[in-house]
């Protein structure tokens, strides 16, 4: 009799889950052309998630055919496809895949499509196909954060260092989700609400933080949807402007504008500024700004640089104003550039 209370709070935070997996991922589907694709995936995860989560909750008080079972159990083949789709669209919205996204569901398809094949009574075979379940997830998990550790070009980017921090949690978080998923399962004993409470406990940690970072769901593209350039295009000028940023440094030149910077790249004001409006959902001062400040914190540790002033430094990197220099710097670090300094 001690148990069912802890029962009923497993089954409480397993439904909160359910509703909350169903309620954003709703969402997600019925504005998906006003956001970024990667929603799309983050969708499909969880839905998958809360078929899941459903088939165990239900299971838990009625009795599902094997077959059924084995069905909702396949849906996890879905979780880590979705999550490195989500994850390359959500720091790279404009890439083009090499490969059609659907080869990532191909084993979803045939499994799904075998579910009567395989026997839902703990056999060698199901233990098999059990354990294809959770190798998948994990090899895309791990995949997921290797490529994102690689993506060293991004740090630049507004926002690029929340998107990291996010995507770094959302993977971890899951990946903590698939070893718990493998203990509980296979070396503890398997326990359909627990595995419910431990999946709904995920989302909503997930629901939480993610609603903390609102523009996560926001979509650069969808402002020049009429335009001629392409989001490709986009990114491919971003990394030539990134190239010549970093090897030219032309935002040291506190007269640099818009118009000089686009002949050097040989397109018009109107185009480079969509791109880095696109890419980096900032505007072009404020893009400059960011090369300026980093520049400066990048001076700060220099020895000939320890004992000028900071205003000093400040217009050598390209400020003309100290004003505009604070403003750009509190907002890009996150701290004056005074408190900054003494860090160090």
């Amino acid at each position: 009799m001690s148990v069912q209370p802890i029962q009923y709070v497993e089954l409480l935070l397993g439904s909160i889950g359910v509703i909350l997996g169903v309620f954003f991922a709703t969402f997600l589907l019925f504005n998906y052309r006003k956001q970024n694709r990667a929603n799309l995936f983050l969708a499909i995860y969880l839905c998958a998630f809360s078929l899941r989560i459903g088939k165990s909750l239900f299971h838990n008080s009625f009795e599902i055919d094997a077959t059924l079972r084995t069905f909702f159990l396949s849906t996890l083949l879905c979780v880590g496809p979705s999550i490195w789709l989500y994850t390359r669209y959500l720091l790279n919205p404009g890439t083009k895949p090499r490969t059609p996204t659907l080869i990532h569901y191909v084993v979803f398809f045939i499994l799904a499509g075998s579910c009567w094949a395989i026997p839902n009574d703990g056999s060698w075979v199901f233990g098999i196909f059990y354990n294809i379940l959770i190798i998948h997830m994990f090899g895309y998990i791990v995949y997921s954060l290797f490529w994102l550790k690689q993506q060293k070009d991004i740090n630049s980017l507004h926002e690029g260092h929340k998107i990291k921090r996010w995507l770094y949690y959302f993977l971890g978080l899951n990946l903590l989700l698939v070893v718990m998923y493998f203990l509980i399962s296979e070396l503890i004993v398997t326990l359909y609400i627990g595995i419910s409470f431990l999946f709904s406990t995920v989302i909503i940690l997930l629901s939480f933080r993610a609603m903390k970072n609102p523009f996560l769901f926001r979509s650069a593209l969808k402002k020049y949807k009429n335009s001629i350039l392409d989001s490709s295009d986009s990114v491919r000028l971003m990394k030539k402007l990134k190239l010549m940023m970093e090897e030219e440094k032309p935002y040291l030149d506190p007269t640099l504008n818009l118009s000089q910077l686009s002949s050097k790249l040989g397109v018009s004001t109107k185009v480079l500024s969509q791109a880095i409006n696109q890419v980096t959902t900032l505007n072009y001062s404020q893009y400059i700004a960011q090369y300026r400040v980093e520049e400066v914190k990048r001076l700060m540790i220099m020895a000939p640089y320890t004992k000028m002033t900071i205003a000093a430094i400040a217009y050598d990197c390209g400020f003309n104003s100290i004003s505009t220099f604070n403003t750009a710097f509190k907002t890009f670090v996150g701290v004056t550039a005074t408190e900054y300094r003494k860090s160090l």
